[in-house]
């Protein structure tokens, strides 16, 4: 989204953060039965010759690994003219981040091995001592402060600061937002909800998606959530439009949290969770928290994985993957998975939320300019399940009528996700 707060504060950062899918549901069974699929995009032009531009979040605009690289070297050399241009260390320091965040390995992104691509690549705490020599006590001085996780007092007092020093920079309201939620003020997270509302600091296409998302689950449901833009639009939706407010968000990398954690769970009257917070690896820690959630939400609460979540949750490494044990309970419903030892009649859940629910004319239709629209496609990637399993049901029993429907918007959407998606969407919605 803005800053990526999400991507910040995970310590075991994915090669890139996109919000897709790689799961297929077979359209015979009423549970889902979940296989990887690997998807290569690929990317045509040299990005050679760039001039420096802005730097946005890799969680609001998608670029390739190799379009950061350069840009660290281009904002480099409007450094070597003036070591006190404050632009310029803002965006050669996010360049450099960003770098690290899609470097094609996780642990050559933790061994610095991403730096040795360029000379002019640096890593971010280097950056900030030069940062801190030449520009001290500048927005992008405290903006950048290392202190803690984001419910650090130190890491506030610095954001505090920067925010004082340059109150009209939305990048920096959703560190606000990740504040408040872990310290459970509500009034002033739904302040600076209000303003990334009013700055158009989010897609519409995530609030859309948001939107659907919220209005796929049962009153008083729990959706486990990963990044950035699986969660952040809920939270708005949630503050600005008052909108399914009984549904609890529980982001997983938020919840690795012992101080959060245990507030959160007591907060919904779930049992307390000290024990999951033993000194442990992050990965231990990760698949444990997800362990505890599913192993003792509340029988008064449906439980849900966002899609996004689940590709996260299943794809994370050796030990995140035990939790695929938990797939022969989880049922399709559309953009959710919902998890229940008792079979559900997913079919009737998919085609009231894509008959019913969902707001799908942002998918097919677009007036204005979005930023984001790359990554808005890849997210809406996640209807294609609930489609596919759709399509098939309308055909088998001769209702031709939604089966075209489900097979225009599909195509669609799978378009728009590029030209693999559009092959195998073709493939499958003959």
């Amino acid at each position: 989204m803005i800053e990526g707060v999400l991507y910040q504060i995970q310590t075991r950062v994915m090669s890139l953060k996109i919000q897709f899918p790689y799961f297929f549901f077979k359209p015979d069974k009423m549970r889902i039965n979940i296989f990887l699929s690997l998807v290569l995009f690929g990317f045509t032009g040299v990005l050679n010759g760039q001039k420096p531009e802005k730097i946005y979040s890799i969680a609001k605009v998608y670029k390739p690994h190799e379009y950061f690289v350069q840009q660290a070297e281009s904002w480099w050399k409007q450094l070597e003219k003036d070591k006190t241009d404050e632009n310029a260390w803002y965006n050669y320091y996010r360049a450099n981040r960003y770098c690290m965040f899609t470097y094609k390995s996780t642990e050559g992104q933790w061994n610095g091995e991403w730096t040795r691509e360029s000379t002019f690549l640096k890593d971010p705490d280097e950056i900030y001592s030069l940062i801190e020599k030449n520009i001290p006590d500048s927005y992008t001085y405290y903006r950048y402060k290392k202190t803690g996780n984001p419910s650090d007092t130190g890491m506030f007092n610095a954001l505090l600061k920067a925010y004082d020093i340059n109150p009209g920079n939305p990048e920096i309201y959703d560190s606000f937002v990740t504040y408040y939620e872990m310290k459970g003020n509500a009034e002033k997270r739904k302040e600076f909800n209000e303003k990334i509302y009013n700055t158009n600091q989010i897609s519409a296409g995530f609030l859309a998606y948001g939107y659907n998302v919220l209005m796929s689950m049962k009153p008083g449901g729990i959706i486990l959530t990963f990044n950035d833009n699986d969660t952040y639009p809920l939270w708005l939706l949630q503050d600005v439009f008052n909108l399914r407010k009984d549904i609890v968000v529980f982001n997983v990398l938020l919840l690795m949290d012992p101080e959060y954690g245990k507030a959160f769970f007591k907060k919904i009257n779930m049992p307390d969770p000290s024990h999951e917070y033993d000194p442990l690896t992050i990965g231990h820690r990760e698949k444990n928290i997800i362990d505890f959630i599913f192993n003792n939400k509340p029988d008064s609460r449906s439980l849900y994985v966002g899609l996004p979540a689940w590709k996260q949750i299943n794809g994370n490494g050796t030990e995140l993957n035990q939790i695929n044990r938990y797939e022969k309970n989880l049922y399709l419903e559309g953009l959710v998975l919902e998890y229940s030892s008792e079979n559900i009649d997913n079919i009737a859940l998919l085609k009231n939320n894509f008959e019913n629910n969902y707001e799908l004319d942002y998918i097919k239709n677009r007036f204005e300019y979005d930023i984001s629209s790359e990554l808005v496609d890849r997210i809406n990637i996640n209807y294609l399940p609930g489609i596919f399993k759709l399509y098939e049901h309308y055909k088998l029993s001769g209702d031709l009528t939604n089966a075209k429907k489900m097979r225009d918007l599909g195509l669609i959407i799978a378009q728009k996700g590029g030209q693999e998606w559009l092959d195998k969407a073709s493939l499958l919605l003959k």
